[in-house]
């Protein structure tokens, strides 16, 4: 299984190596306020920036069909399972990514990466999936629905799958990102009921690509996750379902989701304590689970 860490992380690294990596990709005033002690790597005192938290709050937002414009969000770990999605297939879809800050200045490129495994017979089947999106601080990337693994199959214990981001600033990754773009990647994973050959080849590919894209010092994971979405009723489990999970990355350790709400016409999260221009101070992404259909 392909292992990602959060000590790879930016925000897991010391203070210096933080701002020694800033001052690598040219972010003079970012790699400054490490310098002079004006932030830590956690982001325990002084200024804070989004993409240091190494932890992760996960809400959901329930389907609806009614045309009401903002929608509720509260903890995976309050809603009840779905029983009927074991033995079943879905498909798993990147719905949102929205930056609040990452390294370095300008437009950023980042390298969203999914680890999974679909159980089928005769074997569990490695999975990896990677896409780059484009997108500016305090905005949304322009990736809606994008497809990560389409007819995944359900354990009966459930599903699990590891993403995590890189910032990518090496000008030389460019080749290996095109490679991430050609359409067998781009459409995602699509998986059938039996294991299949090709797949451990398309893989493989991937994760070497990825290898290379880690190997310049330029380039800077930026935040690892691992979801497991079961049907237990422990209190301390997120649940599967068919919706919207929101994954935020954060090291709060208090969170009230009734203070947040979803605007459908934005597609962005807001705090309702904030006027609508206002940001969240946070980066999350949106990963949509819903049926099948071959």
């Amino acid at each position: 299984m392909f292992e990602f860490t959060k000590a790879k992380s930016l925000g897991a690294l010391p203070t210096q190596a933080v701002g020694d990596y800033l001052l690598s990709i040219d972010d003079i005033n970012g790699s400054r306020q490490f310098m002079d002690g004006d932030v830590s790597a956690q982001g325990i005192f002084g200024y804070n920036q989004a993409y240091l938290p190494c932890g992760m709050l996960v809400g959901f937002i329930e389907p609806v069909t009614s045309p009401q414009k903002t929608l509720e969000i509260v903890s995976a770990s309050e809603i009840s399972a779905d029983l009927r999605l074991q033995g079943s297939r879905i498909k798993l879809t990147l719905d949102r990514f929205y930056v609040e800050s990452y390294p370095g200045t300008g437009e950023h490129t980042i390298l969203c990466e999914f680890n999974g495994k679909n159980q089928v017979l005769p074997e569990n089947e490695e999975l990896k999936f990677a896409t780059k999106f484009s997108a500016n601080d305090k905005s949304a990337a322009a990736v809606m629905n994008a497809p990560i693994f389409l007819g995944l199959t359900v354990a009966n214990d459930g599903i699990s799958f590891e993403g995590r981001t890189i910032n990518i600033e090496s000008k030389g990754s460019e080749a290996i990102l095109a490679a991430l773009e050609t359409p067998v990647f781009k459409a995602g994973l699509s998986l059938i009921s039996t294991a299949q050959p090709a797949l451990k080849q398309l893989v493989s590919l991937a994760a070497a690509s990825i290898k290379n894209i880690e190997s310049s010092k330029k380039n800077k994971q930026v935040h690892h996750f691992n979801l497991g979405l079961d049907f237990s009723d422990r209190v301390t489990s997120a649940r599967l379902r068919l919706g919207t999970y929101i994954i935020i990355q954060t090291d709060s350790a208090s969170w009230d989701w009734t203070q947040f709400e979803w605007q459908r016409d934005a597609m962005l999260l807001r705090d309702v304590r904030k006027t609508h221009a206002e940001s969240i101070g946070f980066n999350y992404l949106a990963i949509g689970v819903s049926n099948f259909e071959s």
